[in-house]
């Protein structure tokens, strides 16, 4: 997986590829090879450690781990990339948004209490009392920009104290996107079986992997139909904003075949499923050892999570 080619490289086709890959088997990935018990409960004592450290050092050194690990699981570059901006844009806000806002409140609020000046001097159109209309204008303004900038200062500090907050978020959601992405749903449910969790929401798991991609291909495939029997407008308007709003009503109207289809193919998966009898083998012992037969704990295994806890343990003794 070529993670800068996805910079300049996208495409529908791409998107789906990633998930049928994710839907089904990744036989290469790192967490595919492990028992998914010993992965699930690595990863649970995992998300609880970064909440271990305060320094950004350490954080980073985790995070930096943490993308190692996900490029091992060759999780989806489309899922990181999503990440990455919105951690971005929380950090954008505080920079750029809180200084933006509070310098137009305090303009606002002085204009706001000057409006009766500021009307008067429109109603009685002498042109002396413009210049006072001016001078309130730019004072309004100038207050604006120096509570901008006064605040983008304490934006900038405030980015600073909750970086480590940010780190830990990011380092929690690499590692759920590793765990998730690089293990089948089939030993996903196996694995969550074998842990003690209901087989029905272990089942909803598995068929919603397995679902997904197809939905996707099945809505790609209506919105291109609904595109064949409709009329692309002919003036796209400013900024192409008519072809956009085309393009949002094609989207919202494919919907609708969705949702039916995709009830109608649940009522078929449930009249099957229990033709062999799943609500029958919910209750009994055997079927769930059947299900999960040949899972076994091996040194590599416990290798890995013994590795990992060194690692922790480095990382506090050396930052």
């Amino acid at each position: 997986m070529k993670y800068v080619d996805a910079v300049t490289d996208i495409s529908i086709a791409d998107i789906k590829v990633d998930l049928m890959r994710t839907a089904y088997d990744n036989d290469r990935a790192l967490l595919n090879t492990f028992d998914p018990r010993v992965v699930l409960v690595w990863s649970v004592l995992f998300m609880i450690v970064p909440w271990l450290f305060y320094d950004p050092l350490p954080l980073a050194i985790l995070l930096g781990a943490a993308f190692v690990l996900a490029a091992l699981s060759q999780v989806s570059k489309y899922l990181l990339a999503l990440l990455l901006f919105g951690q971005i844009t929380n950090i954008g806000f505080f920079v750029v948004m809180v200084p933006a806002m509070g310098g137009a409140i305090q303009a606002a609020g002085y204009l706001g209490d000057n409006t009766g000046r500021v009307t008067e001097a429109i109603a009685t159109l002498d042109p002396a009392v413009f210049g006072e209309v001016w001078s309130i204008v730019a004072t309004a303004t100038g207050r604006g920009i120096r509570t901008a900038t006064t605040s983008q200062s304490v934006g900038i500090d405030a980015v600073g104290a909750v970086v480590p907050f940010f780190l830990k978020l990011t380092i929690i959601s690499v590692i759920s996107l590793a765990v998730f992405s690089a293990m089948s749903p089939q030993k996903l449910s196996k694995g969550m079986l074998r842990l003690g969790v209901p087989r029905q929401l272990t089942f909803a798991i598995a068929y919603g992997y397995r679902m997904m991609p197809l939905l996707v291909e099945e809505y790609h495939a209506l919105v291109n139909s609904f595109r064949l029997r409709s009329e692309v407008p002919e003036k796209t308007g400013f900024l192409k904003w008519r072809y956009f709003y085309y393009l949002l009503k094609l989207s919202v109207k494919a919907f609708y075949p969705l949702i039916f289809n995709v009830a109608k193919r649940a009522r078929v998966t449930v009249e099957a499923m229990e033709t062999k009898g799943f609500s029958r083998s919910l209750g009994d012992e055997r079927s769930r050892a059947l299900r999960t037969e040949g899972m076994m704990v091996r040194t590599r295994d416990v290798s890995f999570v013994f590795g990992s806890l060194l690692f922790i343990a480095a990382v506090w003794a050396f930052t």
